[in-house]
């Protein structure tokens, strides 16, 4: 177990710059950017839903790639790495979960459009992550576990590739925008709002990344003492 998460200096500078900038982001995206008349003040659940949203896609592609290397190298460090990006991954995509519907029940009036692409293809995404921690619980035997834990990762992968395209390759008649980076944009105000708070929430990601890579591999450590 001897790969690190670059060097212990880095998480001083990730922590004081997510402390510096997430409670600026937060309070930019509630009380800065002008409301969107039809939506009303439920518009202010985009400057966190959005960014969320993105840093939950995330974690299924990095999982994927150390998924990989465990495969080629059947190094168990690269399964604890993989694991780690996994449980931020289902963190955030449940958060999306919550405030999507939130957003979508303020703004339309509906909680769940069963035709919205984007928020059905998130709920997969969850599933395939939970079937992830579900086949983890429930083989025991822990070559055959980092094996199927390797595949499945890639497969939510694959789900999350889809998932960031439903808007984007299909026919999406429900509720969701169209890409925030479409030709329209975003007003000027918005737009700072909005890439502020996609910075905040990426050193999030980085900063839970390594605390819970730290506690997943001191647990692997156990069980491999205690093998």
């Amino acid at each position: 177990m001897n790969i690190r998460l670059l060097h212990p200096a880095w998480d001083w500078i990730l922590s004081l710059l997510f402390l510096s900038i997430f409670p600026f982001a937060v309070l930019l995206g509630l009380y800065y950017p002008n409301v969107i008349l039809e939506q009303g003040i439920s518009h202010r659940i985009f400057y966190f839903h959005v960014p969320v949203a993105w840093v939950a896609l995330y974690g299924p592609g990095i999982s994927s790639i150390c998924a990989i290397a465990y495969l080629v190298t059947k190094n168990r460090t690269w399964d604890t790495l993989s694991l780690s990006a996994n449980k931020i991954s289902l963190l955030f995509s449940i958060g999306v979960l919550f405030s999507g519907p939130i957003w979508a029940y303020l703004a339309w009036g509906t909680p769940w459009d069963t035709t919205d692409a984007r928020l059905n293809s998130f709920f997969v995404l969850v599933l395939s992550l939970v079937a992830y921690f579900l086949l983890r619980f429930l083989v025991l035997d822990q070559t055959k576990k980092y094996i199927f834990s390797a595949f499945l990762s890639l497969f939510c992968s694959v789900n999350a590739i889809l998932t960031w395209g439903a808007i984007r390759w299909m026919d999406n008649p429900g509720n969701h925008p169209s890409s925030v980076l479409g030709k329209k944009g975003m007003d000027p105000d918005m737009r700072i709002s909005f890439w502020l708070g996609i910075l905040a929430y990426h050193l999030l990601f980085l900063v839970l990344y390594r605390l819970v890579y730290r506690l997943d591999k001191i647990k692997a450590v156990r069980e491999e003492l205690s093998d």
